[in-house]
């Protein structure tokens, strides 16, 4: 049987959920965006683009009980070839380099501090709205846990006219509820602040190859193909 050649696609971007003094919850600092590429097929092949046309690095926001930001991840199909895609996305919570444990700057929230965090902080996850559910989180996984994984269940087309089709965003806001006390806003001071992590993964959709389980983004899932 001839071995099937398969290429992915990894990009990321970030965000952080940094501290203030006396009390107060300071701005959200976008940690900036990154696209990686590669070649498939001797030719520019799988390409695509994780954009968040809403947020504003630049203006910053005053994270205090009561207010928002938006914040929406998406991807984009940017191949130059007649190529449709297979989307995955990972959502990392870490401890920022604020973190007054030197041990744990950069590594992935325990389950206790994440318990913490969704206290503080709300998000609108696209999978946990009934009426929406083009992001899919991946089985036995919930909103508390500090790394959570996604596939969205539509194929991303190529319209070689213009530009390739676009997912929903994985989410749209974050935002600290009105009720949020001054005793939850020292949980969040005392880690130094939690930063946000999204990667993603692109694979090359194959229509009715099965075997393979790229032929849609369920397949690709149920065959664990997604994977970081």
């Amino acid at each position: 049987m001839k071995k099937m050649k398969k290429a992915a696609l990894i990009f990321g971007t970030g965000l952080c959920l940094a501290v203030g003094t006396g009390g107060t919850l300071a701005y959200l600092g976008d940690t900036g965006q990154v696209a990686n590429r590669l070649t498939f097929a001797g030719e520019k092949g799988l390409d695509a683009v994780l954009t968040e046309p809403s947020w504003n690095p630049q203006k910053g926001l005053l994270t205090v009980p009561g207010s928002s930001v938006a914040k929406d991840p998406q991807i984009t199909n940017t191949s130059e070839l007649n190529m449709n895609e297979l989307a995955a996305l990972k959502c990392e919570f870490v401890y920022s380099q604020n973190c007054p444990d030197k041990s744990k700057r950069g590594k992935v929230l325990s389950a206790q501090d994440m318990e913490k965090v969704v206290q503080v902080y709300t998000i609108d996850y696209n999978s946990d709205d009934a009426a929406k559910g083009e992001w899919v989180r991946f089985a036995e996984q919930k909103k508390t846990d500090p790394v959570q994984y996604f596939y969205y269940s539509k194929v991303l087309k190529r319209n070689l006219n213009g530009t390739g089709e676009t997912t929903v965003p994985l989410f749209t806001k974050v935002w600290v509820d009105k009720k949020v006390n001054n005793r939850r806003q020292t949980w969040i001071q005392k880690m130094g602040g939690v930063e946000i992590k999204i990667s993603g993964q692109i694979l090359q959709q194959m229509t009715g190859e099965e075997y393979f389980g790229l032929n849609n983004p369920k397949s690709a899932y149920e065959a664990g193909l997604f994977h970081f």
